[in-house]
C-alpha cells in the first residue's frame, strides 16, 4: 500500500468537504470527476506559463491574445462548486 498517495486522497477528500461541501470521493475512486479538474489547474504548460507571465507583466497582452489559466471546462465547473457552496451557506 502507497501510503503517499492515499494521504494525498485522504487530503483532497477533507479539502473537497471542508472549504466545498461536496464529498470528492477520491478515496473510492482516484479518477472522480473532482480530482480530473483540480488536476488540470496544476498542470503545467507552455502556454499556461506564458499566461501566468503575462498576468504578472503585461496584462494587457493576456486580454488580447486571450490567454487563461484553465479551460472552459475547468473554470465552468470550480465556478460551479464555489457559488453552490456560498449559496448552501
Amino acid at each position: 500500500m502507497e501510503v503517499k498517495d492515499t494521504m494525498a486522497r485522504f487530503t483532497t477528500d477533507v479539502i473537497a468537504v471542508c472549504a466545498f461541501g461536496i464529498n470528492g470521493n477520491t478515496l473510492k475512486d482516484p479518477d472522480s470527476e473532482f480530482v480530473r479538474n483540480i488536476r488540470d489547474i496544476f498542470k503545467l504548460s507552455v502556454k499556461k506559463g506564458l499566461a501566468m507571465l503575462t498576468a504578472f507583466f503585461a496584462p494587457h497582452l493576456q486580454k488580447i491574445f486571450r490567454l487563461k489559466f484553465v479551460n472552459d471546462k475547468t473554470n465552468t465547473y470550480v465556478r460551479e462548486i464555489v457559488w453552490g457552496s456560498v449559496e448552501y451557506r
